[in-house]
């Protein structure tokens, strides 16, 4: 028996000395037929680290504003990523690496990335110049400040990012082709060392490319965003998401924004009151049932015209009773080029990238605005015999301020600006909405028109109005759980609402009291609602055709210190469970601007099983 192991073990002995035998010979032939490449990968190599070197150099004085030497250095590296390209070109006929895939593929990850390079270089030689032109315009006011530009300059501004949409496409379609060439390389392989830096890069590559996407359309409505060449007049409504309603808060201030030729012409606020009090009596339009009924209202007035959470559709009612409110008091309105919405937290964001803002004595910072500001307008006022029809004036003040730190950010500051504005699209806190159907549609893409989105697969949103519970939101901490099976050859939902008072009765909260609508695909069939009582709950069930949605209301008070737990069961429509294939099942959760939804719970009770823990911070979408 051990003559025989011993004789298995020699024989393997044998067999690893010869194969290693091999490996060095296969080895040493690799080199040998490799060897008339060497001067070609040895300069491709060389070539390349010199572009790397020129285009850190020139994105060193891209940083230091030299862009005489940013775009030599650019030009300058694209010629060495060249140069680099054809020497690897030359190697590619050698017989080895056409043969030999494990070498092939090292070639192309090297090649993938010196492409790269050279494209990133073009392109960055291809944008000083428009970089240059912009930032040489914006030295010549005082401080670089915008606003301190002349007429023409402001105009030569605006004419020059308003011509350079095809000059961005090609931007982007050149980061976007970086970026795919750079999924292409190997984790493994000759690029190893330096793949985390590859990954980085295509990272920030993506991020800059998504921001591009959303902002460069924008370059199409600078007509309408700046008054350039024709004057604009936007209808601005603020609203208070510490006091709920459908489209993102109480409307409490409106202001008319006018621009003209690249300047803010005039950006004066009011108090809602100021245009609804003189229309009493005079405006008459009926107000939607729950408004009439829990906030006991004869009438459909400025302040709660957002009562659809589809922001074109509330914009629309905004701007009839806006018209129509004037109207009957004898006051001229100008056409309105679209109505803008801002909610508490786009301004607390600006605040705390331009910094704090005294007003009166009081420091307004990103943490305390909203709190602060209502405070001054509903309690302090008084103390500072100011009167009740003045109160909301230092809202003028804070916007005025704002508005000039703003204009007056330097360059280094806009790509901060530009992702609070996304921050600020994604999560609804601003809402725009253009009278021009052309410029409704470039909003539309962008995202930045609140829609209430008609899908065809499994859909929610829950939409709370309060309805004369100060500004109790403030103190409600919510969550949402949402179910979906299979029962009975149907596709059962199974919403839960759980929402719990936090505050008090005080000048600033009291009850809760909401009414609260649930959007939920068309054709969905209702088959309970729990944790209600019945006879105070107002409940109602209609389908909105104009939105392609059936919508469960309901009407719901909480006591401070408790909490409501609602359990929504009902049955999808039969067309989504036939759009299931595979168990192929999407749904998309729509967030109400303005909400704090703490926290969402999504449950697929499919097999197998599947729960997801979410925020509700922007739109969710889901796939099973």
């Amino acid at each position: 028996m051990k003559t025989v192991v011993w004789h298995i073990i020699s024989l393997i002995m044998q067999f690893v000395k010869y194969a290693l035998i091999l490996a060095v010979l296969l080895f040493l032939l690799t080199i040998i037929l490799l060897a008339n490449t060497y001067g070609d990968l040895k300069s491709a190599a060389t070539n390349g680290l010199a572009g790397k070197t020129e285009i850190t150099t020139a994105l060193a004085a891209v940083q230091r504003q030299d862009w005489v030497l940013a775009l030599d250095k650019a030009r300058a590296g694209q010629e060495k990523f060249t140069v680099a390209l054809k020497d690897l070109n030359r190697v590619r006929p050698n017989v080895v690496i056409e043969r030999v895939a494990p070498i092939r593929s090292q070639v192309n990850d090297l090649e993938y990335l010196l492409q790269t390079a050279e494209i990133l270089s073009r392109s960055l030689e291809r944008t000083v110049p428009l970089i240059q032109e912009l930032d040489q315009i914006r030295s010549g006011a005082s401080g670089g400040d915008f606003a301190k530009l002349s007429a023409t300059d402001k105009v030569r501004f605006l004419q020059l990012i308003y011509e350079s949409e095809p000059e961005l496409n090609g931007l982007k379609a050149n980061l976007d082709l970086a970026i795919l060439n750079l999924n292409k390389i190997h984790r493994i392989g000759i690029l190893w060392p330096v793949y985390q830096e590859i990954s980085d890069m295509k990272q920030e590559l993506t991020q800059v490319s998504d921001l591009m996407t959303r902002f460069i359309p924008l370059t199409k409505l600078l007509p309408a965003l700046s008054g350039y060449p024709s004057p604009s007049h936007f209808l601005l409504i603020l609203q208070n998401n510490d006091e709920l309603r459908p489209a993102g808060g109480f409307i409490g201030v409106y202001g008319v924004l006018e621009s003209s030729r690249g300047e803010i012409i005039s950006l004066e606020t009011s108090d809602s009151y100021h245009l609804d009090m003189p229309a009493v009596g005079k405006w008459n339009l009926e107000p939607p049932l729950p408004l009439k009924k829990y906030l006991k209202v004869a009438n459909w007035y400025l302040r709660d015209a957002n009562w659809s959470p589809d922001w074109p559709t509330s914009a629309q009612q905004i701007q009839k009773i806006y018209q129509g409110e004037n109207q009957v008091v004898g006051n001229y309105v100008s056409p309105l080029t679209g109505i803008i919405a801002i909610n508490p937290a786009l301004v607390a964001d600006l605040i705390n990238l331009v910094g704090p803002i005294s007003i009166n004595g009081e420091t307004y910072r990103a943490d305390n605005f909203q709190t602060l500001l209502q405070y001054n307008v509903e309690i302090a006022y008084q103390e500072q015999d100011i009167s009740s029809w003045d109160r909301k004036e230092i809202i003028n003040d804070l916007l005025e301020e704002l508005k000039k730190r703003v204009f007056s950010l330097p360059t280094q500051q806009w790509n901060e600006l530009l992702k609070i504005m996304d921050r600020a699209i994604k999560a609804k806190d601003i809402q725009i909405y253009f009278n021009n159907p052309d410029w409704e549609d470039i909003i539309d893409n962008l995202e930045a028109g609140g829609k209430v989105k008609k899908e065809t697969k499994d859909y929610l949103m829950v939409v709370d109005a309060n309805l004369g519970a100060f500004k109790t939101d403030a103190v409600i901490e919510k969550t949402l759980g949402y179910s979906v099976n299979q029962e009975n050859n149907k596709l059962k939902a199974s919403l839960q609402l759980d929402y719990h008072h936090q505050g008090g009765f005080d000048w600033r909260t009291t009850r809760y009291r909401s009414y609260t609508r649930v959007y939920i695909p068309l054709g969905s069939k209702l088959i309970s609602l729990e944790g209600l009582d019945q006879e105070s709950a107002d409940i109602s069930s209609n389908d909105d055709l104009e939105l392609n949605k059936t919508v469960f209301g309901f009407f719901m008070s909480i006591e401070p210190g408790s909490q409501k737990n609602i359990t929504i069961n009902y049955y999808l429509p039969e067309r989504i469970r036939q759009t299931m294939v595979d168990n192929n099942y999407e749904l998309l959760i729509q967030r109400q601007a303005g909400s704090r939804i703490k926290g969402l719970g999504v449950n697929f009770n499919f097999n197998p099983k599947k729960s997801i823990k979410s925020d509700l911070l922007t739109d969710k979408a889901f796939k099973y």
